[in-house]
């Protein structure tokens, strides 16, 4: 049993690396294009009163400017405009604001509506140390005080800030209205940039999972009074994001669906990519959205942010949700006056293109509602870049002027609204899709604008049964086929196809679908189409362009698994060129497969290191109390620590917790189990299995390398050994004790495993001159492995306390206090196994 054990582990660990390597490799390249300043990026500190300084003294405010802006405010701070306060992340820098800044500055044609004021947390960890989380709420709190008292001069001062934040950033955005100070009216509108709104990326310790619980908690509670006037915008990343998944970016059952948006950058118009976790903030397609949102929030008759909930949404799901193809927003006149002196075109078929190479005059494209043949859907996909395009209109008496070349309507209703931008090699390529069976008591013709233009000019309508173009697929589960099956054919003069994807609900899956354009008549320089996959439960959907003759690939992997209630199914949408045909094929993808189990459930796995260390000290205890001896780490790892020992264990204790109620028995604020990510076909259990199998050969490598360096260590230190040098620990437990309360825990612990590492090497010389068994080596070797796992959880804390070390030597909320008190027993337990002879000399 051993054996097939150690054998499945092996592969499981193979099969990791392989998907590990799927995450690191098998990306897209990085298509965002830099943003650049024109002038040199400055920063100037704003003043803080000296209690301020005394209570926060490693954080700082700053605001950022160039040329002669910066220069002014140098001389007199007294910044003119909107204020934006960017809030850095984990680790995060203030200077991360340039971009957004810079482009603003730009943006507002060297005239300064917005003026960007940036933290400065001192690049805290603070998403894997939550002691400093409170401290960074409160200083973000004082400085938009500080800020809006800088306008107090100003005729018309600005009453609220719009606060941007990136990873945690996003997350103190939100816990400003926990704090009982903080007016919440001071600040509207917060755009979060891969901020884990849901939980942190790693629960590291309690204060992280208080604070996240506190602020969510106010969040779902008073959505509806202090934070009703709030709107909030939250971009996730989307694939390349490797540091922050998706579905910890969503707002949802945190904030109102009517005053909050949760999108990946792949779904944002004009954006249309994946980025990772710091090209977030830089990246130009995302970063110029924004500020064209920024823009189009402010008040024309105050000049300053707009305080109508409803107009602010408008706005915001323009820029990020659905772009119906002008840069800025603006409302649409509802009733158009039609241009009696442009041309009128007539199409009779119900697939008509319309193309010219240049088009000295205006026309218009008159097209009657159809209804009959099964009709009930028009689409049409244009390459103008005017907004308003196309209008619904009503022809009473169409034989009177069929065979002029005039329009038959005066006025039209606008209906350019409902367009939606596409991605294009061109500049610009949209598309409207319309119910006609709606359409048709109100109108009778529709009426699609082309304007004078110099370029081609590519308009193309089509007439359809919905059903006619909407397939069904059922998803192959992982084992049943890894050939590639090719699925569709599409003909040309279509511009539409889409397919559900039954049975597409689980984060583990990963489906490779590849679509080849053939026999395009014509087509120079044009779309070939693009494929676009849809996630109607979450706004993660992504698009590629197609290109003639060549295998254009893309695997639909989930970041957010299908919600049990939720009935409707992931799609692939095809937006075709008419003039192209199209051959569309299927394969699972089994490295993309292990790519995301890695991607989603790596953070578990020092959980199972450390289990499969527990289970070695388990049976080595259990030894020592049974016949007076200790197994050797491989021994006990081989016969103890089999998954079948643990995972039925461990499923039947998650079934207990869950029955009875975990949250309410969870006295010590330990991290729980995720509630709703169970995936339909790739059950928990066997996730839980291959990452237990994983975690076993990463056991036994550590094992091996840590022995390799306990023998040098031994060589080196055989001298001191020989001398025979009494040394047991338990006097220095009270120092380190001391070290802990007084400074940090984890140097407290540091400095236990160093001197423990001594007594490791020292029984391993011993041992090996045959002046002790391997017993005393094999139990402290095993407790030192575990040492220094625990240790290596309190590294985060670690590194706070020596960034701070010039503010403070001690570390206030220390969460590896508690695992360092009861790692430093290990000095008076071993004596005490010595002392009463519980070790005896009999070899195993």
């Amino acid at each position: 049993m051993g054996s097939v054990v150690r054998v499945l582990a092996l592969l499981c660990f193979f099969l990791f690396v392989w998907g590990l390597f799927d995450i690191f490799a098998n990306h897209e390249q990085n298509t965002c294009e830099m943003t650049y300043m024109f002038e040199t990026p400055q920063y100037v500190g704003i003043s803080l009163d000296e209690t301020l300084k005394k209570q926060f003294p490693k954080y700082n405010l700053y605001i950022y400017g160039e040329g002669n802006y910066i220069q002014k405010l140098r001389r007199n701070m007294k910044p003119e405009g909107v204020p934006v306060l960017f809030i850095p992340g984990n680790a995060g820098s203030y200077k991360q604001v340039r971009s957004l800044a810079s482009v603003a500055y730009r943006q507002a044609a060297l005239k300064s509506h917005f003026n960007y004021f940036t933290v400065d947390f001192n690049e805290e960890l603070s998403g894997l140390y939550g002691g400093v989380l409170m401290d960074e709420t409160k200083f973000v709190e004082q400085c938009i005080y500080r800020i809006l008292s800088l306008y107090e001069r100003e005729v018309n001062p600005p009453t609220s800030v719009i606060l941007i934040g990136h990873s945690m950033g996003g997350v103190l955005a939100r816990a400003l209205f926990v704090m009982p100070s903080f007016d919440p009216k001071l600040v509207g509108t917060i755009l979060t940039l891969a901020s884990p709104h849901h939980a942190p990326v790693v629960m590291a310790d309690w204060h992280l999972k208080e604070f996240f619980q506190g602020v969510n908690d106010y969040w779902r509670i008073n959505i509806n009074s202090t934070l009703a006037h709030v709107v909030i915008v939250s971009v996730a990343g989307g694939y390349k994001d490797i540091l922050m998944p998706d579905q910890l970016t969503s707002l949802k059952n945190i904030a109102a669906d009517e005053r909050a948006i949760s999108i990946t950058a792949t779904a944002v118009p004009r954006v249309w990519r994946s980025m990772d976790h710091l090209c977030i903030v830089w990246c130009k397609q995302l970063i110029l959205a924004i500020v064209r949102a920024t823009f189009d929030l402010m008040s024309m008759a105050s000049e300053q942010e707009n305080k109508v909930v409803k107009e602010k949404m408008d706005v915001l799901r323009h820029h990020f949700v659905s772009h119906s193809g002008s840069r800025n927003y603006r409302s649409r006149p509802d009733v158009f006056d039609i241009d009696q002196s442009y041309l009128v075109v007539r199409p009779v078929d119900f697939k008509w293109n319309f193309q010219r190479k240049k088009h000295l005059s205006g026309t218009f494209i008159q097209v009657p509602i159809r209804t009959d043949q099964g009709f009930n859907t028009f689409t049409a996909i244009t390459n103008q870049d005017n907004d308003d395009w196309i209008f619904g209109c009503v022809i009473k008496n169409d034989t009177e002027k069929k065979s002029t070349k005039q329009p038959n309507c005066q006025f039209a209703v606008n209906l350019s609204q409902r367009s939606t931008l596409l991605p294009s090699v061109n500049k610009v390529k949209k598309c409207i899709t319309l119910n006609t069976t709606e359409l048709a008591p109100m109108y009778n013709t529709l009426l699609i604008l082309s304007p004078q233009s110099k370029n081609m000019v590519d308009i193309s309508g089509e007439f359809y049964g919905k059903k006619e173009r909407q397939g069904k697929l059922e998803v192959p589960k992982f084992w049943e086929f890894p050939y590639s099956l090719d699925i569709l054919q599409l003909s040309q003069k279509q511009l539409y196809f889409g397919i559900e994807l039954v049975g597409l609900t689980a984060v583990t899956q990963a489906v490779k679908f590849t679509v080849k354009a053939t026999f395009c008549e014509n087509l120079v320089g044009a779309d070939y189409g693009h494929l676009r996959t849809f996630v109607p439960w979450s706004n993660e959907d992504s698009s590629i362009l197609l290109h003639e003759n060549v295998s254009n690939g893309v695997t639909f992997r989930l970041q957010t698994a299908r919600p049990n209630k939720e009935v409707r199914n992931a799609e692939l949408q095809f937006w075709l060129n008419p003039h192209c045909k199209y051959n569309v094929s299927m394969q699972i993808s089994p490295q993309e497969v292990f790519g995301q189990i890695v991607r989603h459930y790596l953070f578990t796995l020092p959980a199972f290191l450390m289990m499969n260390l527990m289970l070695v000290l388990v049976w080595q205890t259990f030894t020592i109390a049974k016949h007076g001896c200790c197994p050797s780490f491989p021994a006990a790892h081989r016969t103890f620590a089999q998954p079948y020992r643990v995972l039925v264990v461990a499923n039947f204790m998650l079934l207990c917790l869950w029955l009875v109620g975990a949250e309410k028995l969870n006295i010590l604020h330990l991290p729980l189990p995720e509630k709703y990510a169970v995936p339909d076909q790739l059950p928990e259990t066997l996730i839980s299995i291959f990452l237990y199998l994983v975690a076993y050969v990463l056991t036994l490598a550590v094992y091996f390398l840590l022995k390799l360096f306990v023998w040098i260590i031994g060589i080196i230190l055989s001298p001191c050994i020989n001398r025979n040098i009494p040394f047991s620990g338990i006097a220095v437990v009270p120092v380190l004790v001391a070290v802990a309360f007084r400074f940090s825990a984890t140097l407290s612990s540091a400095l236990g495993i160093c001197m423990y590492f001594a007594k490791v090497a020292s029984a391993q010389v011993k041992h090996r001159k045959g002046l002790h068994s391997a017993d005393l080596y094999n139990l402290r070797f095993t407790v030192l492995l575990l040492w220094l796992l625990i240790t290596l959880f309190g590294a985060p804390s670690a590194v706070t306390w020596l960034k701070n070390w010039s503010f403070g030597h001690h570390l206030t909320f220390d969460p590896a206090i508690f695992p360092t008190l009861i790692s430093l027993l290990v000095f008076p337990l071993e004596g005490a196994l010595k002392r009463y002879n519980i070790i005896t000399s009999i070899n195993c």
